[in-house]
């Protein structure tokens, strides 16, 4: 058969293209068309049956050929920004070396993005240039495994058990936000095991916002842009003041959860060298990177003046379509309602579950205040019944004709009543009922966002470094350990450092002591009653929270430089010892001026004894007074932290913002048409825009440090000094209230989005939590028999004995209550242990159970292929093989004799 010169030039152009076909000789074979396409089908199938699908892969291709597949959406997963500078005009040599090596760490760091899977985009703006990464499905799914994260299993759906009571089913249809949101019993995630998971399908949604942010940043922070090379140096390499070994990767669990594992290190060996990974966060100390920040998701109320999706890649192929799901809008709409209770469901599928623990948290205290607050409102008002008519017994005695002294007098005397010493006793059991409420609350949380099983075993911090190998003892690899010398010098500088600021604080509150005394003693005769409140009450008291709050800032930089220079190996103890030194100095800042006004003033002179430090009658009036002032002043920096330095830093930036991209207000043009409609470079204006103004939010930091110690510190005005002031339920319950509604707003809409920490607990708050309670017993105990009009009627051996009964007794109570309150409620205990059945059984279908096991034999004879044999016939054949061969040998043998007698005879002849 003739073929023409196309077909043959074809055909032998394209047989050179394919790696695993014979070369074929034209000239002696005729190949059609037909026959060239066979043989390519052929190749290509081989070439397929050669690779290996895994489940995973084969599960994923059986959806997408059954048109089950929801294609996936290409998110915007990370940002990553760099100065866009050019290094070639600069003359500066050093600065010049320095942009260049930035540049091939930055080279080389993309390089092994791109080998992990990850897509890439950059735009520039503003000299600015940003870097938005996308991570696959599959890879978050490996991922997923390796840090053994827990996900729904499929059809585990955990049915909503109705209320049995009226007050719980009004509560649910009134109160309740979570209606929409459904539980799974959820189980280790498995990637071959993929479609034993809800929502496998559709890999867009199937990890939820703040798991994806979390394993997207695990994953940048562990990538290693060393060469071998370097690896081998940094194996050798024992200095432990060379900063360029040192990573800087953050904790990815929770910075307050004590023995929890990490995601940021669950992958780490206890090597020398991956202690000095260079990864994301050695890039963003060295400046290959001057910024990383996880974008805000889709929302409705966003984009109402921008009309384009932005935190998805520019697609023009696709047109824009509403998300299915905008958390962002449903937690606007649901948590910014002051009446009903918070969404925790949806704060910790977008946050995680370390801030959706400190709101779980602040809800819970918000919700146990009432009662404290409805109480303490009956004892100041009866108080206040009291020295009203009281007061106007004197009036009508006297004739006063002072009447603003008289309203101060009668309302500083409504705190000190003959019901503080029951107020203070309730308060005292209030607060265990709280923990004990907070302890049910914690475990049915943990157990529905499945976070109870963490594992205790905690790796080493990235920014940990030795400067000496040691063998360890579990695993004999070699190990970095820093010595126990260095380790006790540090902890005793910092100690140190600790009790200098004490006594700076204690310095001036005994300032703010010395100005009170001279100004009443010395100029008060001179002016009206008022006046001397103003310039001696209201004064010092402005002046002692003033102090408070300067110290305060400064000591928590400082404590955070000392806690990273002593090198703590791992985040609990880090954390630890961080908390530590920030709440024993904030203890004495905030309360010592307190303690000093219930317990010391009026008890002796200063310089001389004509400066007394007395109260007039009782010294409860001023500590009351005390305390009002700190818990209204201490909220206000806050509040000009939070809400109106980044309003005004919005508005700023929001102003050459405005005239970049064209809008109304700047241009002198009709825009409306081109709102309506907008072009493709609109579109692209409007979304670097965007990506600029989430850059320059302010970042959140650490959220719940800042806000844990905050709330403590509140607590302990209440507890520490109940006794003294019974509106300190109302207005903690009125702050904490209006805190948790606009760290609502701010989160959502003021700040970026931080990355969403795993968490089990609130941490070593809940022991600190635990000690103020218990110093709240001794100090309540002490004002009510020594400082309240109350214990005056009482001898010293009366008052020691006031103090003695009334701490048994509430220490009785508070251990009693604790332990007829369980920890954990019966029902959370019962579907932890079906969770496991579940979970067992969900995971492990397909394998045959003991029923249908014959363990009388090791496989079943009846069932035997042809081409299998028992026992009894392999030694029978072993016997009948061996006689064979024996007379196989000797057929050969004679064989042998024969062919060399016939030779012999051929030779004769």
């Amino acid at each position: 058969m003739e073929v023409s010169s196309a077909v043959y030039n074809h055909i032998h152009h394209e047989t050179h293209k394919l790696s695993d076909v014979a070369v074929v000789e034209a000239s002696s074979v005729a190949v059609t068309e037909a026959s060239y396409a066979q043989l390519t089908h052929r190749n290509e199938k081989q070439r397929l049956k050669r690779r290996v699908m895994r489940p995973f892969e084969k599960r994923y291709s059986n959806l997408a050929h059954k048109g089950y597949l929801v294609p996936e959406r290409k998110r915007i997963d990370y940002v990553l920004v760099y100065h866009g500078v050019r290094f070639e005009g600069e003359r500066d040599e050093e600065k010049k070396k320095r942009l260049r090596q930035q540049e091939r760490n930055r080279n080389r760091f993309e390089k092994l993005m791109k080998e992990q899977g990850f897509s890439l985009q950059k735009d520039e703006v503003a000299n600015h240039v940003y870097v938005k990464l996308h991570c696959p499905f599959k890879r978050l799914c490996y991922e997923a495994e390796k840090v053994k994260l827990e996900m729904p299993l499929k059809d585990c759906k955990i049915p909503q058990t109705e209320s049995g009571n009226i007050i719980s089913q009004l509560m649910e249809k009134y109160l309740s936000t979570d209606t929409d949101v459904a539980d799974f019993v959820s189980g280790p995630f498995c990637v071959d095991k993929i479609d034993k998971f809800e929502h496998h399908e559709d890999p867009t949604n199937f990890f939820r916002p703040a798991i994806r942010s979390l394993l997207v940043n695990h994953i940048l922070i562990n990538l290693d842009i060393r060469s071998m090379k370097e690896v081998q140096e940094d194996m050798t390499d024992s200095d432990d003041n060379n900063e360029d070994h040192l990573c800087c990767c953050p904790d990815l669990f929770s910075s307050s959860q004590k023995s929890k594992e990490t995601l940021s290190d669950l992958d780490q060996k206890n090597s020398t060298a991956s202690l000095k990974k260079k990864g994301l966060p050695y890039l963003l100390l060295k400046g290959a990177y001057s910024d990383a920040f996880v974008l805000h998701d889709d929302s409705e109320k966003s984009q109402q003046k921008e009309d384009v999706y932005l935190t998805h890649f520019p697609a023009l192929e696709m047109p824009a379509v509403a998300p299915d799901v905008d958390p962002r809008k449903d937690l606007d709409e649901k948590w910014a309602q002051f009446y009903k209770f918070q969404p925790m469901w949806h704060i910790r599928n977008y946050f995680g579950e370390k801030i959706a623990f400190y709101f779980a948290w602040t809800g819970m205290l918000i919700t146990t205040l009432w009662i404290p607050m409805l109480f303490g409102l009956a004892v100041f008002f009866y108080g206040l019944y009291e020295s009203v008519t009281e007061s106007l017994k004197v009036q009508n005695s006297t004739h006063s004709a002072d009447t603003l002294k008289d309203v101060l007098t009668d309302i500083k005397k409504a705190f000190d009543n003959d019901v503080t010493p029951f107020f203070a006793l309730f308060i005292c059991c209030w607060g265990t009922i709280f923990l004990e409420a907070w302890k049910r609350e914690r475990a049915t949380l943990a157990y529905e966002w499945d976070v109870d099983m963490f594992e205790s075993n905690e790796p080493d911090r990235p920014q940990f470094f030795g400067t000496k190998v040691k063998k360890d003892p579990v695993t004999q690899e070699d190990n970095w350990f820093y010595p126990f010398r260095r380790q006790v010098i540090k902890f005793t500088t910092s100690c140190s450092v600790l009790f200098i600021m004490v006594a700076v604080v204690i310095m001036t509150v005994v300032a703010i002591i010395v100005y009170r005394v001279i100004m009443d003693i010395d100029y008060c005769p001179q002016m009206t009653n008022s006046e001397c409140f103003l310039v001696t009450t209201v004064a010092s008291s402005i002046f002692n929270a003033i102090s408070i709050l300067v110290l305060g800032k400064l000591y928590e930089k400082l404590a955070g430089i000392l806690t990273d220079w002593e090198n703590h190996r791992t985040q609990t103890k880090y954390d630890d010892a961080l908390i530590i030194k920030l709440f024993v100095f904030q203890f004495v800042n905030s309360y010592a001026s307190c303690f000093y006004i219930a317990f010391f003033r009026g008890k002796g002179g200063i310089f001389k004894e004509r400066y007394i430090d007395s109260c007039e009658g009782s010294c409860m009036t001023q500590l009351s007074f005390q305390i009002l002032v700190l818990m209204v002043v201490k909220p206000i920096p806050k509040f000009f932290k939070d809400i109106i330095i980044p309003f005004v830093t919005k508005l700023w930036h929001a102003r050459p913002q405005c005239c970049q991209t064209g809008c109304l207000l700047c241009s002198g043009q009709n825009q409306v048409k081109d709102i309506e409609k907008p072009s493709d470079q609109d579109k692209h204006n409007v979304h670097m825009a965007f990506l600029e103004r989430e850059r320059l939010k302010p970042s959140l930091g650490d959220f719940t440090m800042g806000e844990y110690t905050e709330k403590v510190i509140l607590y302990g005005f209440l507890m520490l000094f109940a006794s003294s002031f019974p509106l300190a339920p109302l207005l903690a319950l009125a702050i904490c209230y209006i805190d948790i509604r606009v760290d609502a707003k701010r989160m959502l809409w003021w700040y970026r989005r931080p990355v969403a920490y795993i968490a089990e607990d609130i941490g070593m708050w809940f022991e600190i939590l635990n000690l103020v309670n218990f110093v709240g017993v001794i100090t309540n105990a002490f004002i009510i028999a020594f400082t309240s009009n109350w214990g005056k009627q009482f001898d010293l051996t009366g008052k020691l004995w006031v103090v003695i009964g009334f701490e048994h007794l509430v220490f009785l109570l508070k251990y009693l209550l604790a332990y007829l309150i369980p920890d954990v409620p019966q029902d959370i205990r019962l579907a932890i242990r079906r969770e496991k059945y579940l979970v067992h059984r969900k995971l492990n279908e397909g394998v045959p159970s003991s029923k249908d096991i014959d363990f009388a034999h090791l496989f079943p004879e009846d069932l035997l292929p042809k081409n299998i044999i028992t026992e009894e016939e392999a030694s029978a054949n072993t016997v009948a093989n061996s006689r064979s061969h024996d007379s196989s040998k000797q057929r050969k043998e004679s064989k042998k004799r024969t062919r060399h007698w016939k030779n012999e005879q051929e030779v004769d002849c």
